[in-house]
């Protein structure tokens, strides 16, 4: 009987010893619901086509900045909030003869949800969202453009410590344009016309990002 207590004794504590440190993970992984990114990239692509076919009006690759909220739903999904914004020049040359290119600042507000694949200080994850991307070109006699766009996400995400991370990740946005209208346009008392007529119906642009993580 003694025997048989002290083996009992003797398997649950080693038990104990396994599991412990699998618990303490999975109980400093609850104890934070979110996570906020800021971060740095670099964008590429995007295009208006212009309606009779003649011209091709290319968004000019540039650096990139955001931020991103995750607010954790489950153990491997968390809802997200991103903000990115891209200042960069589409090329009016074939409209404006005195200006090669007009500035333009690409905005995206988007909601949705990301998916942690398993795993414990480095964890692959795939993102999805839909919102709003916001065109604001200047000078400002242009009027700002808002369209739905949509966006899809993957990387991999590194924590350091249990607060501080690296988060990197490629993601490809696309604007729905609707097709035949008109985008870039200036109203004022002497100025009455628009940049460009559009034919195509999406505007997609790829990004490179890299960020830190902060939890709490």
């Amino acid at each position: 009987m003694a025997f048989r207590h002290a083996l009992s004794t003797s398997c649950a504590t080693a038990a104990l010893a396994c599991a412990g440190p699998a618990g303490l993970a999975v109980a400093q992984e609850n104890s934070f619901r979110f996570e906020l990114a800021p971060y740095a990239a670099y964008r590429v692509g995007g295009q208006f086509e212009e309606e009779d076919g003649g011209a091709e009006f290319e968004l000019e690759e540039s650096n990139a900045q955001g931020i991103i909220l995750n607010i954790r739903a489950r153990s491997n999904t968390q809802w997200e909030l991103l903000y990115s914004r891209q200042n960069t020049q589409i090329d009016t040359q074939s409209l404006f003869g005195n200006g090669p290119s007009l500035d333009l600042d690409v905005e995206y507000f988007h909601f949705g949800g990301t998916y942690l694949f398993d795993g414990d200080d480095i964890r692959p994850f795939l993102a999805l969202t839909v919102g709003l991307s916001r065109f604001d070109p200047q000078p400002q006699e242009f009027g700002v453009e808002s369209y739905l766009s949509a966006s899809i996400g993957g990387g991999l995400q590194f924590m350091a410590t249990r607060r501080l991370g690296v988060r990197v990740e490629a993601r490809a946005f696309t604007t729905f344009v609707e097709s035949d209208s008109d985008v870039l346009c200036a109203s004022t008392g002497q100025i009455n016309l628009c940049a460009i007529r559009v034919d195509g119906t999406t505007l997609t642009q790829l990004e490179a990002r890299a960020g830190l993580v902060f939890r709490f």
